[in-house]
């Protein structure tokens, strides 16, 4: 069962005149929807409701909370928000089209849209964003779960949602922010998003690893771009990672792994000398365990 509005706030709409009425009186947030499976929860910025509304999608590892991705970054430029929270481990599964539109749709009305999210978020975003004709920007979007990847470690889960080419899409021209030289998040833009939008934007950052918002926040480029595509729905060129960049040594260690391991781990080693990483560690150690 689906639960619209948290219980203290009924007075308030009620005396305010209805949903428009008691964002009037908002300070902070309020739930939208709240259900075992998912949490949608607005949050408005300011005294007044702000043109731009952002519709934020939690990653994979991201659990039942009233806020998380994107929700301070809104609030810091001045844009109301509403953070669609999913329980840990479904995938969004457990939560349908219909209910995330009923649950968003008094929010958005005449409202600048944009529905925003990485990985497993930026999969939501291009899932339900249409349903809203929402602008849709996914950073490394990603659906785990995916039968196409035949994954094992989620053939217990079960899969609700259809095709992205089956459901409602935006008729606005979406954008995806990936590293092509990941398999599977290529595979992700081909073979499951531009199915579905012909028109897609690519923002393709080599090298940049699948965490390709951070790579791009460490490089201070993160915030231009996205606040270009939200304000002017313009994509800037990004700098290119460069020699003497940690990210960009480990992916080079990466892609020479296999066919070049003494280069690999030159690469590698090299990364570790300016960065201290987990992930470059396991990288080569998994390189020298083969040696």
């Amino acid at each position: 069962m689906t639960t619209i509005f948290a219980a203290n706030d009924f007075s308030k709409i009620a005396r305010f005149g209805g949903i428009e009425g008691a964002f009037q009186l908002l300070t902070t947030s309020v739930t939208l929807a709240s259900h075992p499976d998912y949490l949608i929860t607005f949050h408005q910025a300011g005294a007044r409701r702000s043109k731009v509304c952002l519709v934020t999608f939690g990653g994979q590892p991201s659990d039942l909370t009233p806020s998380g991705f994107g929700t301070e970054f809104a609030a810091k430029n001045g844009w109301d928000s509403i953070y669609v929270a999913q329980r840990y481990g479904t995938q969004y599964q457990g939560l349908s089209i219909d209910a995330f539109k009923a649950a968003v749709a008094p929010i958005i009305r005449r409202r600048n849209v944009v529905c925003y999210g990485p990985s497993l978020g930026g999969y939501a975003a291009f899932y339900y964003g249409g349903s809203i004709n929402a602008r849709i920007i996914g950073g490394a979007p990603m659906f785990p779960a995916w039968p196409a990847f035949a994954n094992k470690a989620y053939a217990g889960l079960q899969i609700s949602h259809e095709d992205l080419a089956a459901v409602p899409k935006s008729s606005k021209s979406p954008v995806a922010i990936f590293d092509p030289t990941l398999p599977r998040d290529l595979r992700m833009v081909e073979e499951m998003l531009l199915p579905a939008y012909p028109n897609l934007r690519q923002v393709r950052y080599d090298g940049s690893g699948h965490s390709v918002l951070i790579t791009l926040q460490q490089s201070r480029q993160l915030k231009p771009l996205i606040l270009s595509l939200i304000r002017d729905d313009a994509v800037i060129p990004i700098e290119p990672l460069k020699e003497g960049d940690p990210i960009y040594h480990r992916t080079r260690g990466r892609l020479l792994r296999q066919s070049n391991p003494v280069a690999a781990i030159t690469e590698l080693r090299r990364s570790l000398e300016l960065e201290p990483s987990r992930q470059t560690l396991a990288i080569l150690l998994s390189i020298l365990g083969r040696l």
